[in-house]
């Protein structure tokens, strides 16, 4: 029997925070959770009466100052994210936040910099680096079992808003907010491909609102500002060619991942679907996020590693922005 203090867990969050961070802690023994915090008392008081966590509140930052904790687990808005992170590591918490885990470069490269001279754990939740079928082909590419990498290929495809006029428009759908699916959903196929290509060199990405071509039939998609459809190409240092194609206007969820090598290939078939559960992948980066405060072992993407994906996300901006090719800068 394990005689370690139990990692006391302050969560922030009640959407995404209450479906995945919550019960991914409460199923993990070395875990307690202390307190939760939402934008809304009610949601607050809702999460913690369901996992009995003895702090509830609307007010984050006075939670951080109050109840004692060792680790901060970030589950909000994005421009929630650097406000959030930076507080909790100025008071020597370790961090688990939500990708992206800032809204730009200049402040990813500074919640790292912080980070590191605290010599605390940081990790961002690219978990779907967990799923089997994505750890096998990240082993295969690693062992040089496909060759020299040459070309990988993400299709992915979403019914959203721009073909469901009844779902929830919430702060994902806010350009300004860090919304739009570059950031949601394409972050976690960057985080893939720097594991898979490495350093990425240039970037061409064209992005779309598909929701906005639909405003006259369906009104309240005026509101939408952000990406919903997006066409990503990379180029690595290493030579190799990346493509990440999004739609947000299908009719039916489906993708599949492909890469190609100088000596064999392998496809993922619907790399991720909603019927797969997300709880799954969250329990392994969880063990890994133990393992890094109990033991000192290595816990990733650290914040250090999710520069070069927040890297990616603001050259593909640019790069929509001026119709061209674009350098990833140092």
């Amino acid at each position: 029997m394990s005689t370690r203090a139990p990692i006391r867990v302050l969560l922030l969050g009640t959407g995404f925070g209450s479906m995945v961070h919550a019960p991914g802690f409460a199923k993990n023994p070395a875990f307690v959770l202390a307190g939760v915090a939402s934008g809304t008392l009610e949601n607050a008081k809702r999460v913690a009466a369901e996992f009995s966590i003895p702090h509830a509140t609307d007010d984050w930052k006075r939670m951080l100052e109050e109840v004692e904790a060792d680790l901060v687990s970030i589950a909000t808005p994005v421009d929630l994210h650097y406000p959030m992170a930076r507080a909790a590591l100025e008071r020597g918490r370790h961090v688990l936040c939500e990708k992206p885990f800032a809204m730009n470069v200049a402040e990813a490269r500074e919640l790292a910099a912080l980070a590191e001279s605290k010599r605390l754990v940081s990790v961002v939740n690219h978990e779907f680096r967990h799923y089997p079928a994505r750890e096998t082909l990240t082993r295969k590419i690693h062992e040089g079992a496909l060759g020299r990498l040459e070309h990988v290929l993400i299709r992915d495809r979403i019914p959203g808003w721009a073909r469901n006029p009844t779902r929830r428009l919430t702060w994902l759908v806010e350009r300004d907010r860090g919304g739009g699916y570059l950031g949601a959903l394409g972050s976690h196929h960057i985080d893939q491909l720097l594991l898979w290509g490495g350093p990425v060199r240039r970037v061409f990405c064209a992005l779309r609102t598909l929701a906005a071509e639909y405003a006259d039939q369906t009104p309240e998609f005026r509101r939408i500002t952000a990406d919903d459809t997006f066409t990503l190409l990379l180029q690595f240092e290493k030579g190799a060619r990346g493509v990440v194609d999004l739609c947000g206007g299908a009719q039916v969820r489906g993708g599949s991942m492909e890469a190609y090598g100088s000596a064999d290939l392998m496809t993922v078939l619907d790399g991720y679907r909603p019927e797969m559960p997300l709880l799954a992948p969250f329990l392994a980066k969880v063990e890994m996020i133990r393992a890094a405060i109990q033991e000192g072992k290595p816990a990733s993407p650290t914040f250090r590693d999710a520069v070069e994906v927040q890297k990616v996300l603001d050259t593909a901006r640019l790069s929509d922005s001026s119709g061209a090719w674009e350098t990833i800068r140092s």
